[in-house]
């Protein structure tokens, strides 16, 4: 499994390279996150259409925008996948904990549990096996709204299963949790 570290120290915006005593702490931070850290998956696979203008699946999903049509048009993709990830609520709270205490601390193991999100959920979707797949595009990203978040929600509700719930402003709790479309071909 990647260890994350890499990614974690980019999240801390560190350009130089990290001199030993950096990496010891960042290594540190990424132990306590994994000690506490409950990854769960869920993935939902939906025809994808395209009707010579717009993609669009057989459920209440609004795909019609600039950028899911890049992402799918390039690489032809006639199915979608809906990948749902969280690390679990215990990740928040370990978080929160260095809040008043060790700030630092606390930004330390913020971009580990980034970072570990990422490369747990990288995984997942490796071992679905997906043909010419995209990226995973996020609702949030580019012209796509975070309101897509409740569209998702609405279509999955086993996401709930999972300990993931969605507030009234279409950010998830736990807050290391991530939706994903991902297109690729049947």
């Amino acid at each position: 499994m990647n260890d994350g570290i890499g990614l974690a120290l980019k999240y801390l915006g560190l350009k130089e390279t990290p001199d030993e005593e950096q990496l010891l702490m960042v290594g540190s931070a990424m132990e306590e996150i994994k000690k506490v850290a409950r990854p769960q998956f869920l993935h939902r696979f939906y025809p994808l259409h395209f009707d010579g203008s717009r993609y669009y699946v057989d459920a209440d999903l609004n795909l019609d925008y600039k950028s899911t049509y890049g992402l799918f048009s390039r690489k032809g993709s006639d199915c979608l996948c809906i990948l749902v990830s969280t690390l679990g609520v215990a990740v928040d709270k370990r978080i929160s904990r260095y809040k008043d205490t060790e700030p630092s601390r606390m930004v330390l193991l913020d971009a580990c549990a980034n970072s570990l999100i990422e490369v747990v959920t990288d995984e997942y979707q490796k071992k679905l096996d997906l043909k010419e797949e995209t990226f995973r595009y996020a609702p949030g990203y580019g012209d796509v709204p975070l309101t897509m978040q409740r569209q998702i929600f609405d279509l999955i509700p086993e996401i709930s299963k999972i300990g993931i719930e969605l507030d009234a402003c279409n950010m998830m709790h736990p807050f290391k949790s991530m939706t994903g479309l991902i297109g690729f071909k049947a």
